[in-house]
């Protein structure tokens, strides 16, 4: 009997995590300035 009530928790947070992990993603500001080190074009 307790292996199956360990089961039933695990499987709930497995599922909890996996619809958490679909949820909408708030992006960070400056991400998306491209990154990384400016080079200057070769001449």
């Amino acid at each position: 009997m307790s292996k199956k009530l360990l089961y039933a928790c695990l499987t709930g947070i497995l599922a909890t995590s996996v619809l958490a992990a679909c949820g909408d993603v708030e992006e960070e500001p400056g991400m998306d300035d491209g990154g990384g080190i400016e080079e200057e074009p070769i001449e």
